[in-house]
């Protein structure tokens, strides 16, 4: 993790409006409201520096929950306006809040995710795969749907970020083999342990009382100091045996092992440390070494002898004489210390109670404490968390009150509502702009309750107001292209045979032949007419079943581009002609007739002349 001072912004960048930090290309404090994997992939690549999710757990249930207060007309008239002002339907009633939790592949999973996690990450693959053998296709499909999100974290994560994941015993198995597979079981951290309760009424088996937190970070550390918590009250009983005027201490050594020559082997009243092999070793640093200069000592650790240590602390009373003459001891007091550092088993955060007055209704609700540990322990002021599971905004909101930046993304309106209650309770008011809704809402905003709170800007967006990328998407990270154990090796060094790349071969064809689908014709736009690239993927005339094994597979005479939609119909299953006929029975193409569509023999001959030039200047070697 970065050191803190090269990491924090002062207190007026962090209450800019809409700011936008480092390579992120969305601003501070953004809902965005809508599909989540659309919006992870218009993230740029490496922006985020902590994301922690609460996603849904595999239950196969569908939690319900009353918001408190209810939901009141005029919020509820404002997230229809919302809703409206984006272009689609509040799908929300005024009364429950669900969270749907029951998983299947038709309903939840796109056939191009699982062809796109088949064809570039067979160890994703390879997961799904065993837990549609080991569990059932419902859960393989609940790991299908994560694993197109946890792809995406993973590129947009910076290579010095965090990732927390909270599940509990339906799926943890299987979303840890998942994480292993997508960001590496050599980036596993801890599965902490959540004590959600303390007791359940579970008659016939073990009571199920608590959840899981699955870290993973590419650096092994956190920021202890920020996390400590008290002592374990027996760890205290026997450890800390002493007590005196000064409170309780335990006795720790002045020395350490090995004879030195200076000032740390010298004797210091009568006690040579030598005479045991073992030299002066007098705290200077650390935590108990400020508590000392903060609050006994002045100037302390500035004292460079550590003879002259020695005399300070002895003076004020912090050295323990051995009546048998013994080697001085260093008393180390309770009051030292902020505490220990948070083991894997989290006892002392307990779930929110049916009284909390943090409580929202929603029925998956967490604690504001338990979000604000794992945001205080792998990140600093003024980085920027991301969760894309916002619900009731409890990651949003710890983010807020640790002076962090955020985005959070929800498919429910209802996040909205949510969120500005959660800043009224922490005494803040939440001033929004959308991009256009603002001056709609404004009359109904103006019937909601006055409040002199402090006023923090942010930005709501729809799914009509995708974020603008400024970069491109990376190649498939190659530990997760490894093929499977037993799977029969390629002799290239890449899965690509062409000649030439892959991406210099989109821009050929799109340069030449326009930047539409060659088996529908379409050309795609963005709301705001800009094309977008991304969209048009590179794929084979002829299907690879019809080519496997041969040389030219990947040859520009062999390539097309494809809308992702065609791209998914074709698959490997269909050539280019047998795709541009089924789009034609059934009405999907964009053009009068088949023969208005990209010329193939036309394509055949550019391809040509493109290869001849490519391997005068470079060769025959393919890339």
């Amino acid at each position: 993790m970065p050191q803190r001072d090269s990491m924090a912004v002062s207190a007026n960048r962090m209450e800019s409006k809409g700011e936008i930090m480092g390579n992120l290309n969305v601003a501070n404090r953004t809902l965005a409201i809508m599909d989540n994997l659309a919006f992870l992939r218009r993230l740029n690549n490496e922006c985020i520096d902590l994301i922690a999710i609460d996603p849904p757990f595999a239950a196969n249930e569908t939690f319900t929950g009353n918001p408190r207060p209810p939901i009141s007309d005029a919020e509820y008239a404002e997230e229809i306006a919302l809703a409206q002002a984006h272009g689609v339907e509040h799908n929300e009633g005024q009364g429950l809040t669900r969270v749907h939790d029951i998983w299947s592949w038709d309903e939840d999973v796109h056939p191009q995710w699982k062809m796109r996690i088949e064809d570039d990450y067979p160890s994703v693959h390879a997961v799904i795969q065993a837990v549609e053998a080991c569990a059932s296709e419902n859960e393989a499909a609940y790991i299908a749907f994560m694993a197109s999100r946890l792809l995406e974290c993973r590129r947009v994560l910076k290579p010095t970020g965090s990732i927390y994941v909270h599940c509990d015993g339906h799926a943890n198995s299987y979303l840890r083999m998942l994480l292993d597979a997508v960001f590496g079981a050599d980036s596993y951290r801890a599965q902490i342990t959540w004590q959600r309760t303390s007791a359940h009424n579970d008659s016939r088996t073990f009571g199920n009382v608590s959840d899981t937190i699955l870290f993973y970070s590419r650096q092994n550390r956190i920021n202890v100091n920020d996390v400590r918590v008290p002592l374990d009250s027996e760890y205290v009983e026997r450890f800390y045996r002493f007590e005196d005027e000064g409170g309780k201490y335990q006795l720790g050594d002045l020395t350490a092992a090995g004879v030195r020559r200076g000032e740390t082997g010298d004797p210091w009243r009568g006690n040579d440390p030598n005479r045991n092999e073992r030299h002066w070793a007098v705290p200077m640093t650390g935590l108990y070494a400020a508590w000392i200069e903060e609050t006994v000592i002045p100037g302390y650790r500035s004292i460079s002898s550590p003879l002259a240590r020695l005399d300070a602390l002895d003076k004020a009373g912090l050295i323990y004489h051995p009546a048998d003459g013994g080697m001085p001891r260093l008393k180390r007091y309770i009051t030292g210390y902020s505490g220990q550092v948070p083991s894997d088993m989290w006892t002392d955060i307990r779930n929110l109670s049916g009284q909390s007055a943090e409580r929202t209704g929603y029925a998956t609700q967490k604690p504001l404490e338990l979000y604000e540990r794992i945001i205080k322990a792998s990140s600093n002021p003024g980085d920027v968390v991301l969760d894309v599971f916002a619900g009731c905004a409890t990651t949003a909101v710890a983010a807020e009150r640790l002076g962090r930046q955020w985005i959070a993304c929800d498919m429910a309106y209802r996040a909205w509502t949510m969120l500005k209650r959660r800043f009224l309770q922490n005494g803040w008011k939440m001033s929004d702009t959308t991009n256009a809704s603002y001056d709609a809402m404004a009359r109904v905003r103006a019937a909601l309750p006055d409040t002199k709170a402090k006023t923090i800007h942010t930005h709501t967006i729809g799914p009509d107001e995708l974020p603008e990328r400024d970069d491109v998407d990376p190649e498939p990270h190659h530990a997760l292209r490894q093929p499977r154990r037993g799977a029969r090796q390629s002799t290239q060094s890449s899965s690509w045979s062409g000649r030439i790349p892959k991406d210099e071969a989109k821009r050929l064809l799109m340069d030449r032949f326009g930047p539409r689908c060659w088996g529908c014709g379409y050309e795609p736009r963005r709301p705001n007419g800009s094309l977008d690239e991304t969209l048009l993927e590179v794929d084979h005339i002829r299907a690879r079943r019809a080519t496997q094994g041969t040389q030219g597979n990947d040859e520009l005479y062999n390539l097309a581009l494809l809308h992702r939609t065609c791209n998914g119909i074709k698959r490997n299953r269909m050539t280019l002609e047998e795709l541009r006929n089924h789009n034609a029975m059934n009405g999907l193409l964009y053009v009068e007739k088949v023969s208005d569509l990209v010329d193939l023999y036309e394509a055949t001959q550019f391809a040509a002349e493109q290869i001849a030039i490519h391997t005068a200047r470079y060769g025959l070697q393919t890339v």
